[in-house]
């Protein structure tokens, strides 16, 4: 199974990544190795995450604050944010209606 990234969620990893270099060298990167070893997992085992709305899907991520919100669709994973766990909970949503 591959994976892809809705543009938005892609963009929200990038900033975020960028965030945590500019407060400590090193930490956008480290947060990228957590975030590409949760895609991963998401891979190996897409259907064993908690459903928590629908058909969408979370994975926490370990050492951030942040949750992978997707779906899982024909031949692929689709993720739709990249979410840090204390922002508005349903700023995403809009996404999935533009598919």
């Amino acid at each position: 199974m591959r994976c892809r990234f809705a543009d938005d969620a892609l963009a929200e990893y990038i900033a975020a990544g960028q965030y945590f270099n500019r407060k400590v060298p090193g930490l956008g990167d480290a947060f990228a190795d957590e975030i590409e070893d949760a895609v991963r997992k998401i891979l190996a085992t897409p259907l064993v995450w908690r459903v928590v709305e629908n058909d969408v899907r979370r994975f926490l991520v370990e050492r951030f604050p942040y949750g992978i919100y997707y779906t899982v669709e024909e031949d692929y994973v689709l993720i739709w944010a990249v979410k840090h766990l204390r922002r508005d909970p349903d700023y995403w949503q809009e996404r999935r209606i533009v598919r």
